[in-house]
């Protein structure tokens, strides 16, 4: 970590602007070879200048350059962002001449790793950045923001130093018994009890986060041509899938996203569902219906205002019996033969009437989706990713075994081993004990130049 990293830090493509960050301790020198300053550069202030080749000996650009001073900037080391015409040849030979002066490529996410090595930032927040840049969603980005802010890291250091005193107590307890120090156990597993809790409101998190950062995952459900296509259009606001009078016309599946009230949805179109398929491919489209239908969030159960409800509609709603779900009655522009009392029949879920050809009621619809799937959701601003997910699920797991050896009357020193675990895993959420190779694995993940 003791060379000078170069990368660009906005997309490909061409742009208004573009910018290319240094950090490193040659970060400033290396800048100044390829930077030609109209005035002083001072630390954090911006200031404009040309961009120079020194090995073609000519110009090539202007804009602007900020340099930041050791500790206090991004990476926590010698940094400078320098800002040119978005033409991505531009940036990238910024990038070439910087490399010949000294620098070096940085990997993917190497400049948040180095924050987070210096002390910048916990991996929770580092996390946040990469969360932050590829959230679907405005709530997405809030979401993003409060974690880059440090609301779950402070919530896990909470949990540690909460494990941390009773380990103490205990540990106290073990080494000097001629001090006569007791500890209570049942007061001990009381406050187990509670840590307990507040780690299990944490996961509860997960789906939470994932959806508003991912996408409120939702399968459209029905047998052939009961208007599921016509949906699928109709909530794109654009013609995406085949829709024909010829029934089964979509043999495999569709997925795009919504945005509903700055919530996104991943809505799939899936082929017909028939529960006795008839050939191989509709095998093979009813197997991959199922195995999305599992994954999903929530179904939209399709039916047909102008057929009776038969034995394909129940078999399908015994399928997604467990799902939250909507029922859409469609085509109520023809003659309708369902009632509610139908629909009730095949189980819970609000029932909305539309017409997907003649788009009407679809405002109804989204407005129910968002209430039903994410209207209710609470507003704190956190959320736990499948990495943390699974250490919180670590330290409860150690928890409820201090716990248990608590009844069993075990001695203190297995309980605080335990106890020690489940520090260790609250301890990794926050990347004071992972291994290099995790943290590397863990930021490879991210784009270069964040």
């Amino acid at each position: 970590m003791d060379d000078t990293i170069v990368a660009p830090s906005t997309p490909q493509g061409k742009g208004a602007i573009a910018m290319v960050r240094l950090s490193g301790d040659q970060a400033l020198s290396i800048a100044k070879r390829l930077f030609k300053p109209a005035g002083k550069i001072l630390p954090r202030k911006a200031t404009y200048g040309k961009l120079y080749d020194f090995e073609e000996g000519s110009f090539f650009d202007e804009g602007i350059l900020i340099y930041y001073k050791a500790p206090n900037s991004y990476t926590g080391e010698e940094m400078v962002e320098i800002t040119c015409h978005g033409n991505p040849i531009v940036a990238w030979r910024i990038v070439e001449l910087a490399i010949k002066s000294g620098a070096r490529q940085a990997n993917p996410g190497e400049f948040t790793y180095r924050a987070f090595l210096n002390g910048k930032m916990d991996l929770p927040r580092a996390e946040a950045v990469e969360e932050l840049v590829e959230a679907q969603s405005y709530r997405g980005v809030k979401l993003s923001f409060s974690q880059l802010e440090g609301g779950l890291s402070k919530r896990i250091e909470t949990l540690r130093e909460e494990l941390l005193n009773l380990a103490i107590l205990l540990e106290t307890e073990i080494e000097f018994p001629e001090e006569g120090i007791s500890i209570d156990l049942k007061e001990v597993e009381k406050a187990l009890k509670n840590t307990k809790e507040k780690i299990n409101s944490l996961i509860a998190l997960f789906d939470r986060g994932r959806q508003f950062l991912e996408g409120i995952k939702l399968v459209l459900v029905g047998k052939p041509n009961v208007g599921k296509s016509s949906l699928f259009n109709a909530l794109l606001e654009e013609e995406r899938a085949i829709v024909t009078e010829i029934p089964g016309t979509t043999r495999d599946f569709l997925r795009e996203r919504i945005i509903v009230k700055g919530v996104p949805f991943l809505i799939t179109d899936t082929a017909g569902m028939n529960p006795r398929p008839s050939d191989e491919i509709e095998k093979e489209g009813m197997r991959r219906a199922l195995k999305l239908i599992e994954e999903a969030d929530g179904v939209l159960f399709l039916l047909d205002a102008s057929s009776p409800i038969d034995e394909s509609d129940r078999a399908l709603a015994e399928i997604v019996s467990n799902k939250r779900k909507v029922f859409v009655l469609n085509k109520i522009d023809l003659k309708k033969v369902i009632s509610e009392e139908d629909i009730k029949k095949l189980g819970n879920g609000h029932i909305i009437k539309i017409s997907a050809k003649k788009r009407e009621n679809l405002e109804e619809l989204t407005e129910t989706l968002w209430k039903c799937f994410s209207g209710t959701s609470t507003q704190e601003e956190i959320y736990v990713n499948s990495r943390q997910k699974a250490f919180l699920e670590g330290a409860l797991s150690h928890i409820e075994k201090a716990s248990e050896m608590i009844r069993n009357h075990e001695t203190e020193e297995i309980v605080a081993e335990e106890i020690r675990g489940a520090i260790k895993s609250l301890e990794e959420i926050l990347g004071k004990i992972s291994s290099e190779e995790i943290l590397k694995n863990i930021f490879s993940r991210f784009c270069i130049g964040k």
